[in-house]
């Protein structure tokens, strides 16, 4: 009895603990080793133990409705990615780690009711941003690569995006401080900052740091024209010349797991993702909208992924709780380890693929039409649209053959 009444007691210690979250406004960082990089969430009531919390970037909000207690501290799980957030915390802070199961990799974090993203430390006026920028990453060295700055400013506010050939960097919120631009985002899986200065009239340099120790310089200009190669003309295939292996598809599945009389005589569209990828995630999401309002057209969606931190184990139960989490209606498959060599291997026409995620389309005799080797994302704007448009046509256009 005496075990009982304890119980209960600790029980209901927990969930007043859960309920003295205070809800509202929050902001948190997490502390890289050269830099904090800054984060917002709001909590709302959610009748239940833990409040509801609104991860925000920009123009998105994430919802987690899954938190829990665990002892004295919260555990956030960042699904549909292998990614949690734990800390304890009182009624108006937090202080814990934010885990990369899929990477075995943990960062330290801080959060605090009311505090804003970003604070302006500069009486400068605020600069006027273009809204299209030409950007080099790590100009002058072997790493060097392109990519398209988008953004939108609303007094010392901007939100935006950058394109780069290996998908979009999906959704920033910042402020202008002077002639200082400071951008972050966190989507679950990665927690990214940039930092720029602004050096002439239309010109501006900076840093990108992508993960705790990892960061490269970048420079920019304004660019009303800058571009990047169209993602579906980066692979040219001739009509009729290459069929991919379907069976290689499932390398880390086992053999003889794809059924390739089901893909027979049916338009295909095979994406090569991994279950880690917010790009891969955005993706997947508009191929289940896509495919529930299409499955009954001679089409077929097949998935196959490629992880981090490999075993066949941990793959296959990614695969399972990523479907589950989206609920996809298509099969996917585990492709194996992470390698953009690996996951071009069924694909005898490349000698790997340039992002995840890659979609390859085949005809009806299954032969490879189209790749769409990189993926213009929903924070991209018209440049989705355009997929979305192109997507759609390409598809009609192999139905109609």
């Amino acid at each position: 009895m005496r075990f009982v009444a304890f119980s209960f007691l600790y029980a209901c210690t927990a969930f007043l603990s859960a309920q003295s979250l205070k809800t509202g406004k929050w902001s948190g960082y997490f502390q890289y080793d050269s830099v904090n990089v800054p984060f917002s969430f709001e909590l709302l009531p959610s009748g239940l133990e833990v409040p509801e919390f609104i991860f925000k970037n920009g123009k998105e909000s994430r919802q987690i409705k899954n938190a829990f207690l665990k002892e004295d501290s919260i555990i956030i799980p960042m699904e549909p990615f292998d990614v949690t957030l734990r800390a304890t915390f009182t009624a108006m802070s937090m202080e814990g780690v934010y885990v990369k199961g899929y990477k075995d990799k943990k960062v330290l974090f801080k959060a605090h009711f009311g505090a804003p993203r970003f604070t302006r430390s500069s009486i400068k006026p605020t600069p006027e941003i273009q809204e299209r920028w030409n950007m080099t990453f790590s100009p002058g060295t072997s790493f060097m690569s392109k990519g398209v700055g988008l953004f939108e400013q609303d007094g010392n506010k901007v939100t935006g995006t950058i394109l780069t050939t290996t998908s979009d960097y999906r959704y920033f919120e910042g402020i202008l401080d002077g002639d200082s631009l400071k951008m972050s985002s966190f989507d679950g899986a990665h927690a990214f900052m940039i930092s720029g200065k602004r050096m002439m009239e239309d010109r501006w340099e900076g840093n990108f740091f992508f993960d705790n120790g990892y960061s490269e310089t970048w420079e920019a200009y304004d660019d009303p024209e800058a571009t990047l190669p169209d993602p579906f003309e980066m692979v040219v295939l001739d009509p009729g010349s290459e069929r991919p292996y379907l069976d290689l598809l499932a390398a880390g599945s086992g053999r003889d797991v794809i059924d390739p009389s089901h893909y027979d005589g049916k338009v295909l569209v095979i994406q090569v993702f991994g279950t880690w990828c917010p790009n891969s995630h955005d993706q997947t999401k508009y191929l289940v909208a896509w495919y529930n309002k299409n499955q009954g057209k001679d089409v077929r969606v097949l998935a196959s992924s490629y992880e981090a931190n490999y075993s066949q184990e941990y793959g296959l139960k990614r695969i399972e709780a990523y479907k589950k989490s989206n609920d996809i209606p298509y099969e996917v498959v585990l492709g194996g380890r992470l390698s953009k060599r690996s996951a071009a291997t069924p694909f005898p026409f490349m000698d790997k693929i340039e992002a995840f995620p890659t979609l390859v389309i085949l005809d009806k005799k299954g032969f490879a039409r189209y790749v769409l080797s990189y993926f213009n994302g929903p924070a991209t704007g018209s440049h989705y649209d355009a997929f979305d448009a192109r997507f759609n046509d390409i598809i009609s256009q192999l139905l109609a053959e």
